[in-house]
């Protein structure tokens, strides 16, 4: 089940930035993400010494987080959108590379969700803080 949960996210490649599932309860879930010297989002991006770009992080943390969600309520389309991040960037992140993200529920305020948010590679912190989405239910 958790893996079909990706497939629920509205985004698709090259801008789905989760790529299997750790593990995954109502309140928390651990995901990962594969970063390669060949892929296209780090063509340009300091070419000879190429950075994940911090954006990309970002996005990567609140697709995490949106499966929080999902995981809480799998039935209804959800169509979400970040509202607003507030993270440090402790760490470059140079590929080859796997992210272990994480988002733990933090609250919510009506349709506000907001998420405590990790991002490590290996033993490394290279991320963390807050994101916040908001959060429409679609019906079936």
């Amino acid at each position: 089940m958790s893996q079909s949960l990706i497939s629920k996210l509205a985004h698709r490649k090259p801008f789905l930035f989760v790529d299997s599932i750790i593990s995954i309860s109502e309140n928390e879930v651990q995901a990962s993400w594969a970063i390669n010297h060949g892929d296209a989002i780090l063509e340009g991006h300091f070419p000879g010494d190429p950075i994940v770009p911090g954006v990309l992080l970002i996005e990567s943390l609140a697709q995490t987080s949106g499966l929080v969600l999902l995981a809480r309520d799998p039935v209804h389309i959800h169509k979400g959108m970040l509202v607003h991040s507030d993270i440090r960037f402790r760490h470059p992140i140079n590929p080859p590379a796997v992210v272990l993200l994480t988002a733990k529920d933090d609250g919510s305020l009506g349709s506000i969700n907001r998420f405590l948010v990790t991002a490590h590679v290996g033993n490394v912190l290279v991320a963390d803080g807050t994101i916040a989405l908001s959060i429409k239910k679609l019906a079936v």
